[in-house]
């Protein structure tokens, strides 16, 4: 009995020293604060990151192909990119950790307003620490996070529309 005992306590630092090492160097995305610098490709190859943003109201659709809630929810979004399409001062972009053909692939059957960026799993790691998707995170002209979301709902345009205002004002 002793030794099962001493043989999960092993297993149990062996699994927290894993996860403590597996975070090292990864930021905690949070409202308020400064948000880290991502490098991102989108369906054309062209890369973009946080700086190239500058000025600009960033809304960031994190998601992936296979993700149901994922899916049910881009009509809203694209309803906001639709209304805020004139805005130069407003950039849409929706993260995913699926390659670029299959991404591709995809693009030609949905209709999704938002800048699809491909192989995204760094920039995901910090910004979607928990891994829970659909999650969305508005980021202001400044360059802070000024609002996180993670999951979806009947109401996630509204929602967000709503974080928009608040920064644009």
């Amino acid at each position: 009995m002793k030794m099962k005992t001493g043989m999960n306590r092993i297993i149990f630092s062996c699994l927290v020293f894993v996860l403590a090492i597996n975070n090292i160097g990864a930021q905690t995305v949070q409202e308020g604060l400064k948000a880290p610098d991502f490098s991102l490709y989108n369906l054309e190859g062209e890369k973009s990151t946080l700086d190239d943003y500058k000025g600009k109201v960033v809304v960031i659709k994190m998601w992936f192909k296979e993700c149901a809630p994922c899916l049910q929810e881009i009509p809203k979004v694209n309803r906001l990119v639709e209304k805020y399409k004139n805005r130069t001062d407003i950039v849409f972009i929706a993260p995913a950790p699926n390659d670029k053909r299959t991404l591709k692939k995809f693009a030609r059957k949905v209709d999704f307003n938002y800048e699809i960026m491909y192989s995204s799993y760094e920039m995901l790691r910090e910004y979607n620490t928990m891994r829970r998707y659909p999650s969305h995170c508005i980021i202001d002209k400044y360059g802070v996070v000024s609002f996180l979301y993670e999951g979806s709902s009947q109401t996630i345009d509204k929602t967000i529309e709503a974080e928009i205002l608040k920064v644009l004002n």
